[in-house]
């Protein structure tokens, strides 16, 4: 096999590895973010309406929502992975040593929009309103929207924070319904969030006698494995069963793999390298305080 065959055999061999690892790689980001954007579009306004989606009686003219008073503008970030090999391992047919360097690009490829989403969760910018987006006194018109506790992952938190969620109203002091059908922890309360969400009976105040278990199936459980270091104690109960959810990720271009391989490439010429590379671009934002309560105690 000379060398051109060589160089098309690796970049076969490394595109399926790549599309394979690819497909294979779990994510979460989707169960509790929307997905907003396109290639088209470098910037993404999403906008806020000055009043909930519910209908009125109708009595007169229509009653005209205000949507350019407040947008969340998100703007595209660009990401990048890029792995040079020397051509002399393809002369010595050491390519294949590198399959599982091409296999963790697609692994950090998938995993780029799970980072973002968590990361505008556990550091998000300010609102809208130019509030701290986790706040306990947000308003919405003349309702109160308290989305934040320092109180640790217990029963009583889980329950005091499903409760508010469950009575949050919005303008003209219309019930928002939001039902919180997700809790989202890291790995250091998965047992903690298990015990809440699982099991039959607990113990009472006093710790003695074991009564039914009110939390019990309440929400579904996320154990995100990104959710350590400085945010592992924190705790998320959000509201994810609509089309519009607590995190927005603008997806403009999702990545795959690409190369300057071939052996007129400057590259190879220049550096006696094949060079591989990733490219993704998008960002993330925390959306809607409404729909996500937040444990914060980093």
């Amino acid at each position: 096999m000379n060398l051109n065959e060589k160089f098309d055999a690796m970049r076969t061999a490394y595109d399926l590895a790549f599309a394979k690892a690819f497909e294979g790689t779990p994510s979460c980001y989707e169960q509790f973010a929307m997905a907003v954007g396109d290639a088209a579009h470098s910037v993404v306004k999403l906008p806020f309406l000055e009043q909930f989606a519910h209908m009125r009686r109708w009595m007169g003219s229509r009653v005209i929502k205000n949507l350019s008073g407040k947008m969340l503008t998100m703007t595209e970030d660009s990401y990048e992975d890029t792995i040079g090999i020397n051509v002399r391992e393809l002369e010595t047919d050491n390519w294949t040593m590198y399959l599982p360097a091409i296999q963790q690009m697609a692994v950090a490829s998938k995993a780029i929009w799970d980072r973002l989403a968590l990361e505008a969760l556990t550091n998000p910018a300010k609102w809208i309103d130019n509030k701290a987006f986790f706040a306990t006194d947000r308003k919405y018109d003349k309702s109160v929207i308290c989305n934040k506790t320092t109180d640790a992952l217990s029963h009583e938190s889980f329950k005091a924070a499903y409760s508010t969620m469950g009575g949050y109203k919005g303008h003209a002091n219309e019930p928002l319904a939001v039902v919180p059908d997700t809790l989202m922890v890291g790995p250091a309360l998965q047992f903690k969030a298990k015990a809440i969400l699982e099991n039959e009976f607990i113990k009472d105040e006093t710790g003695n006698t074991t009564v039914s278990n009110e939390c019990r199936n309440l929400t579904k459980l996320i154990v995100n494995p990104r959710l350590v270091g400085a945010a592992g104690n924190n705790w998320y109960l959000m509201c994810c069963n609509g089309p519009i959810k607590p995190v927005a990720v603008q997806k403009s271009k999702e990545s795959g793999l690409v190369s300057k391989n071939a052996p007129t490439d400057e590259g190879v010429f220049m550096e006696d390298q094949a060079v591989f590379g990733t490219a993704a671009y998008g960002s993330a934002a925390a959306a809607f305080p409404h729909l996500v309560f937040g444990g914060i105690l980093n």
